[in-house]
């Protein structure tokens, strides 16, 4: 039987594969050729680096896909971390990010192995104004995989709480500045509605956000986002139910809702203007920027805030006293907690 190529590669949407000319040994990575998959984006609390295995076998490729000596390394033999450079003249500007492995997202299920599956994640902050080489270290054979990349946007994760600026009233908001090479009318892209607020638990005080998709219209000649139904009456109210704990003890913040649009970088758009999208068929992708001979991804996401809008009184007062969400300890106007009561 004829050589068959398998690998799977995932990070949301990805479902991919790649190969090698070696013959199939599912033990050794010498034999295995990484495929690495990274998308960056700033305006989100946390990073994922996935770092899977192709192979070359001489039977049918379908019978090893569940085998997850197949498809994973050991996260042991694997050292994943992110430098930041300067752009201006290319000196390092801190000690590396070193990522660490977490089994948090489950793997979708179909054909290959869902056992051992695992992601490598950071929570520090990206900058969009610097350089970032993605690193991956195969320790037994003492190989390294490289890429580097700017990444979109203006603010990151921190900034959205601390820099950005919201308003009442779309007509007084200043959106923030960002370089795109495609016109940013949000009708073009992915829109998304993010809640963000503070969750402090004794001294220590975190930022968080929830979000979902949402579609929205910004008309400058009626520019009123207080009248947003949210997908219907006492939307957001009960989506914050839903997706926020209760937490015995813990005290929130409600900071404000974000109008966002998701948009690409160039790395990204090619590489998904290069794979069909309705192919039944896994190959190797025509796009790869990663150097040194593994395969893959290394690109950007970017959130950008079309309006960045501050809750109201009332609004406060809903959520921290209200049916729905008075049990999540939220302060209400006046900066009182109720304790669910």
């Amino acid at each position: 039987m004829t050589a068959a190529r398998l690998s799977t590669v995932a990070i949301a949407l990805f479902l991919i594969a790649a190969s090698c000319e070696v013959p199939f040994d599912p033990t050794a990575p010498a034999d295995a050729t990484p495929y690495i998959m990274c998308v960056l984006n700033p305006k989100d609390s946390a990073q994922y680096v996935r770092v899977e295995r192709s192979y070359v076998c001489h039977e049918n490729a379908y019978n090893f896909s569940k085998n997850s000596d197949s498809v994973y390394y050991r996260p042991e033999d694997i050292v994943v971390k992110l430098t930041r450079f300067d752009t201006l003249d290319g000196s390092i500007m801190e000690n590396p990010i070193i990522l660490y492995p977490t089994h948090e997202i489950s793997k979708d299920t179909g054909m290959f192995s869902t056992v051992g599956h695992y992601l490598f994640k950071t929570t520090e902050p990206i900058y969009a104004e610097y350089d970032y080489e993605l690193s991956i270290k195969l320790i037994k054979v003492n190989k390294t995989y490289t890429s580097r990349i700017q990444p979109l946007g203006s603010w990151n994760f921190p900034g959205a709480f601390t820099s950005e600026q919201r308003k009442i009233r779309y007509n007084l908001y200043h959106p923030e500045r960002i370089k795109y090479f495609m016109d940013l009318t949000p009708t073009n892209y992915p829109q998304l509605v993010r809640f963000l607020y503070l969750e402090m638990n004794g001294a220590k005080t975190t930022p968080k956000y929830i979000e979902y998709e949402q579609k929205f219209n910004v008309d400058n000649t009626s520019p009123d986002f207080d009248l947003m139904s949210f997908l219907g009456e006492d939307f957001l109210y009960r989506f914050i139910q839903r997706e926020i704990p209760e937490l015995p003890g813990v005290r929130r913040i409600a900071v404000g809702v974000d109008f966002m649009i998701q948009l690409a970088d160039s790395n990204l758009l090619m590489y998904e203007t290069a794979q069909n999208p309705n192919s039944i068929q896994l190959f190797t992708p025509e796009f790869n920027n990663i150097r040194n001979g593994a395969v893959g991804l290394f690109a950007s996401r970017y959130k950008f805030t079309v309006f960045g809008k501050a809750m109201k009184p009332e609004e406060l007062d809903s959520i921290s006293l209200g049916h729905y969400t008075r049990k999540l300890n939220f302060a209400d106007s006046r900066g009182k907690y109720h304790d669910g009561k």
